[in-house]
């Protein structure tokens, strides 16, 4: 049997063990400043806001600013900007007013949505929007957060969260992406391929369940195992978000082997191992594994 192949059957293996134990990253190093990446943030905003009749006086709400990149708990180093405003100065009737406004100013502007939800149910007086930027891939949610549900009244709130990235100014910096050492460059591999499952599930990461990077042993071997688990979805919506998971890691030349409420895939390229399943807490489970050493191509340099 070949190295390849001994790998990838102990890989299928160890995404079984760690089953019960049980990210927005690129292939490359991004930097970013935090000050551009905040004003950029609020340039969507203030585009958003400039279409809008009647007009709504925005104010801060939660969170506000760089902070660690939600889909692997900042243990890489990375950052990500989140704000989020609540649009008032209008009538509560003109909550799902505001929420149809943005989103027909999102579509005129190119960007993409991001979930089954997007086009909104008018029926329903808590209806929300979510769509990302295009190219830049921020990712933008605007809801009617009800006040009362018998009139439908409440206020609009608009929320942006930049793309997960290297902050320019610090101690991340220093080191280019060759000077990564082999350890920190299979933790960026791995870390990459789990930003991009989460991509594709195209469901919110679930900050309560944390993300886990650990190193784990199996059958003599050391590999880098990075877990997290997406928020509470109904069965529809979680099956949607698998199909998608499924599709995108096809498309992408992964082996893929699905059963009812799992699927489990093989990067050859690589020799990652994801697994995306049904957990009991009603969310998904995802764990993305692969050799600690990242795998040589013909350039005979680990990828970044």
């Amino acid at each position: 049997m070949s190295r390849r192949r001994r790998m990838a059957v102990a890989l299928t293996g160890l995404v079984f063990a760690l089953a019960a134990c049980a990210g927005p990253g690129e292939q490359k190093k991004v930097m970013m400043d935090d000050q551009q990446v905040l004003a950029r943030a609020e340039e969507i905003v203030q585009q958003t806001l400039g279409g809008m009749s009647p007009k709504p006086t925005p104010k801060r709400d939660g969170r506000y600013g760089a902070g660690a990149c939600l889909a692997d708990s900042g243990k890489s180093g990375r950052q990500q900007v989140h704000i989020s405003y609540r649009l008032e100065g209008v009538p509560g009737s003109a909550g799902r007013q505001l929420v149809r406004q943005a989103r027909d100013a999102w579509v005129e502007r190119g960007y993409k949505f991001t979930s089954d939800t997007s086009d909104g149910d008018w029926s329903d007086p808590g209806t929300a929007v979510h769509m990302a930027t295009v190219p830049d891939d921020y990712w933008l949610t605007i809801s009617n957060s009800v006040t009362d549900r018998a009139t439908g009244d409440g206020t609009a709130v608009l929320t942006v969260t930049s793309p997960c990235y290297f902050p320019t100014s610090g101690a991340s910096t220093s080191a280019s992406p060759q000077a990564l050492s082999a350890d920190e460059a299979a933790q960026q591999s791995v870390l990459a391929h789990s930003s991009r499952i989460y991509d594709a599930l195209r469901v919110p990461h679930s900050p309560a369940g944390g993300a886990e990077l650990r190193t784990v042993e199996h059958e003599g071997a050391t590999y880098v195992h990075h877990a997290w688990s997406t928020e509470p979805l109904p069965e529809d919506r979680a099956a949607r978000a698998m199909a998608r998971a499924h599709g995108y890691l096809e498309g992408a030349g992964w082996r893929v082997r699905s059963v009812p409420g799992r699927l489990v895939a093989l990067d050859p390229a690589d020799e990652v191992t994801a697994q995306v399943a049904r957990a009991d807490h009603g969310g998904l489970n995802v764990g993305i594994t692969g050799p600690a050493t990242p795998v040589l191509h013909g350039s005979g340099s680990a990828p970044a």
